[in-house]
């Protein structure tokens, strides 16, 4: 078995410019499929024998320098392997899920430093394809939202944990990346919602910021920091089904936030809304202005 092994090291060794000659090109990272079409690739032009494994030409790899940490995200819905050249930030290596995956919800509000808490989940959506067609928007009833309001939330339990963080990787609809800016974090190339972007996610979904309470707090913290003719655009632009304007407008109410803001989001409230799901009868509030239902310690 020892002679065995150490053929094939004399083997690669003796072809180690042609399996380096693979790597030559200044990538950051490589998938795991990418590694398998070299190492077959190798195989096919005799640079090493076939009986090499895979886990042995791995091990080749790392002993050359080729890359230096192996990174692995394991969510339900999805194994993530990227092998890194140099060792990368945990915000980058998650980054390299997909170009389309961005930084949002409450990962985002800790990045804009639009709280005092530090969370131990982080937030990453991975943005939907252009459909194919434009879906008809259907025309919403009171008793549509009534039904999905009095339920629990929807929460993700696409988690995966790594070191001390939980990881959740979430499915956003398509929007062009509308409000994904590229940033350094921890000096790596990242994408993350703005301000306005990071606003309206967070009121649409107070779950994934901790709760709507939390969500009022950020809102605060936000004044004179974020574009409200700007945010008010983009989620036209979003064309949410349900009327979050509503639940925004209250949010900058409570902030204390200039009339001249809470005008552009004061239309359109046929439709009682609420700003959380599983909102109890005992334990909610009644905004006429929002024609809105809260709860009672906001």
């Amino acid at each position: 078995m020892s002679n065995s092994k150490s053929t094939i090291q004399l083997k690669m060794e003796k072809n180690k410019e042609n399996i380096l000659s693979f790597f030559n090109e200044k990538v950051e990272f490589y998938k795991i499929r990418e590694l398998r079409k070299i190492y077959k690739e190798c195989i096919y032009k005799k640079y090493i024998y076939s009986a090499t494994t895979f886990t042995a030409f791995q091990k080749y790899l790392i002993q050359n320098d080729i890359y230096k940490e192996k990174f692995v995200l394991e969510f339900p819905s999805k194994t993530y392997t990227r092998y890194f050249v140099e060792n990368p930030s945990l915000y980058r290596a998650i980054q390299s899920i997909s170009s389309n995956a961005y930084f949002s919800h409450y990962s985002a509000v800790e990045y804009h430093n639009l709280t005092n808490n530090i969370p131990k989940t982080i937030f990453i959506s991975l943005e939907k394809s252009k459909p194919l067609k434009e879906a008809t928007k259907k025309q919403l009833i009171q008793e549509e939202i009534n039904k999905a309001f009095y339920m629990p939330p929807r929460i993700s339990k696409n988690l995966t944990v790594k070191d001390i963080y939980s990881i959740n990787l979430l499915q956003s609809k398509y929007s062009n990346k509308l409000g994904i800016i590229e940033a350094n974090y921890n000096n790596a190339k990242i994408n993350i919602t703005n301000i306005e972007r990071t606003l309206i996610d967070i009121a649409v979904s107070p779950y994934y910021c901790g709760g709507c309470f939390e969500v009022l707090n950020v809102y605060k913290k936000a004044k004179g920091r974020v574009d409200i003719q700007k945010l008010y655009d983009m989620l036209i632009k979003l064309d949410y089904i349900y009327p979050h304007h509503q639940a925004i407008g209250f949010y900058l109410e409570k902030a204390g936030y200039n009339e001249d803001y809470l005008k552009l989001f004061d239309h359109d409230k046929k439709l009682r809304f609420f700003i959380q799901r599983e909102l109890k009868e005992k334990d909610r509030k009644y905004s006429e202005r929002w024609n809105l239902y809260y709860p009672e310690f906001l």
